[in-house]
């Protein structure tokens, strides 16, 4: 049964945009929308992007650690989605990195407990490394930048 809301698995780099293109206090009901969302549990995002923002002390960090629950551990299911993704996607990791790229968790969360992936990611460049994107394309996976996801929300500010 197809549920009646989605559910969108949140990159790091959505979440940044967020930040600097539509910062809390020039845009607050934007914030305020974005919240019931992350309360009602439709937009979501793996621990790895939660590492990834509370690498800084910022205003997005403190935002991430008020919004814990948004953050969702990996389960098996999800951790099997990473290997695949990464099995036909190496390069979309820096393999030399100290804490691990969230991309391929961002996807493996859509892929199992998501419908969308939001990033401000685009296809790779001819050459380049793979994005999320790419690999959303390979396994049939929807994603959209953060205007898409405004208007997917219905969103009008």
């Amino acid at each position: 049964m197809r549920k009646l809301v989605p559910d969108y698995s949140m990159d790091t780099s959505a979440l940044i945009d967020l930040k600097y293109l539509y910062p809390q206090d020039i845009f607050p009901t934007l914030w305020a929308e974005l919240e019931k969302k992350v309360r009602s549990g439709n937009v979501i995002a793996p621990k790895e992007v939660f590492n990834e923002i509370t690498k800084r002390d910022d205003e997005l960090s403190k935002w991430a650690k008020k919004h814990k629950g948004m953050f969702k551990d990996l389960n098996a299911e999800q951790l099997k989605m990473v290997q695949k993704i990464l099995a036909k996607r190496p390069d979309l990791v820096d393999i030399g990195k100290e804490t691990p790229d969230a991309d391929p968790f961002v996807v493996a969360l859509a892929m199992t407990g998501g419908d969308y992936v939001v990033t401000s990611e685009k296809p790779r460049n001819p050459g380049g490394r793979s994005k999320i994107p790419d690999v959303c394309e390979d396994f049939g996976i929807r994603w959209m930048p953060l205007i898409e996801f405004f208007k997917d929300m219905g969103w009008k500010f």
